[in-house]
């Protein structure tokens, strides 16, 4: 395993710090600050190989690359492809709206403060879905003004339900998503995508991971 750091180059504090001692002036001095990407290690791309390279081929061929948050499960590989697994298989389900499970992943990452999720997914909606800035910033304060259509909108709130006040979901919101088409299996889908986000928040925030996009 070989854990990686990378360098964060202060910019601005390089151009704007001023000491002044004993009347002396300091040029402004680069100031580099290593930061770990994981309080833990885990297998970087480069150096997979086995069951872990498998996993990681196949999120490249899905994604493009293999999010850091993801090789953090390289440490245990058997549980890197159960949750590669689990997310194929949430993504698999058709009825979702791609965009609304992004609104819901940045929402349920913002209750739960988690900068990782919450810049990764609101990139999302600005880069890939073309929603205006101020419709996303709308969406955060208020997420009943999501622009999706009733069905989507109401598995949206549901899920945000879930993930937020668990113990305030009845059995009339299972009604009113059935009425509108929703099925056992997709409910299910949906509360189970709400929870693995903030499963997924408390890890990354747990062991300080950090951003790699």
């Amino acid at each position: 395993m070989k854990l990686f750091t990378k360098t964060l180059t202060l910019t601005a504090l390089a151009l704007s710090l001023t000491l002044t001692i004993s009347a002396t002036e300091v040029k402004p001095v680069e100031v580099n600050i290593t930061t770990p990407p994981s309080l833990l290690g885990f297998v970087s791309e480069k150096d997979a190989t086995g069951d872990v390279k498998k996993v990681y081929d196949e999120i490249k061929a899905k994604w493009g690359f293999v999010p850091v948050v993801i090789q953090q499960y390289s440490l245990n590989p058997a549980l890197l492809k159960a949750q590669w697994d689990l997310y194929s298989t949430l993504g698999d389900n058709k009825n979702f709206d791609p965009k609304m499970q992004t609104m819901m992943r940045m929402l349920v990452s913002e209750k739960n403060d988690c900068d990782y999720c919450v810049g990764l997914n609101k990139g999302m909606l600005l880069n890939m879905f073309k929603l205006p800035m101020d419709e996303v910033t709308a969406l955060a304060k208020d997420p009943s003004t999501a622009k999706l259509d009733e069905k989507q909108k109401s598995m949206l709130l549901f899920m945000l339900k879930a993930a937020n006040a668990p113990h305030d979901t009845n059995a009339q919101d299972i009604a009113s998503l059935k009425k509108l088409g929703w099925t056992d299996k997709d409910i299910f889908e949906g509360v189970k995508s709400a929870s693995n986000m903030v499963a997924g928040a408390i890890l990354i925030d747990a062991l300080k991971i950090q951003k790699d996009y």
